[in-house]
């Protein structure tokens, strides 16, 4: 019996050291701002990195990113709302946020307006964090094409989905994981900036 207890921590501390590395696979990019220390499953600190150390990252990097046109930085704006919420694995904020954002796409992109439909239909934050997904990657080209100045940073989570990994935008280096929330708040690191 001891011996099955011993086993089974020792399977725990395995698989827990796993999903620490998985996630913080990347320490090598300029602009990572994850440590392992950051994985602590609780951790909700917005603006203490002090076990970064070496880096003083210590604040955020926000890029105002401005658009050729109006209507897409408004979709944007809108796009952080759902992100944001997501963040705080609030379904209702997130539905309502993107309410606003499939109104404000159906003129131009009724396709991406579906699946911002898709977000505000669903009351259950997984389902709406796998639609979120099929967002970004739809809003990808629209954001490349229209910035017109300042930066969005495209952020990767190496642990999304079970292990597949997935892709959010932010307008901060800092690394707030709309698929985990909480749960791995600051799991992830920027894959690419857009100027």
């Amino acid at each position: 019996m001891k011996r099955r207890f011993r086993s089974l921590i020792t399977m725990s501390l395995v698989a827990g050291s796993l999903m620490m590395y998985s996630c913080g696979d990347s320490k090598k990019e300029k602009e990572e701002t994850v440590s392992h220390e950051d994985h602590e499953m609780h951790e909700n600190s917005d603006h203490t990195h002090s076990e970064n150390s070496g880096h003083s990252h210590s604040e955020k990097t926000v890029a105002a990113a401005e658009f050729k046109n109006d209507g897409v930085k408004q979709v944007f704006n809108q796009y952080l709302e759902v992100k944001d919420a997501l963040v705080q694995t609030d379904a209702e904020a997130a539905s309502e946020a993107a309410k606003e954002l499939q109104v404000s796409l159906e003129e131009n992109n009724p396709e991406i307006a579906k699946i911002a439909g898709n977000i505000a239909g669903e009351n259950d934050v997984n389902k709406q964090r796998e639609a979120f997904s099929e967002l970004t990657a739809a809003m990808d080209p629209v954001l490349k094409q229209a910035i017109s100045s300042g930066k969005i940073y495209k952020q990767f989570c190496p642990m999304a989905f079970e292990g597949k990994g997935d892709y959010w935008y932010s307008n901060s280096d800092q690394i707030r994981n709309p698929y985990f929330g909480d749960r791995m708040l600051k799991c992830g690191r920027v894959e690419e900036t857009i100027q």
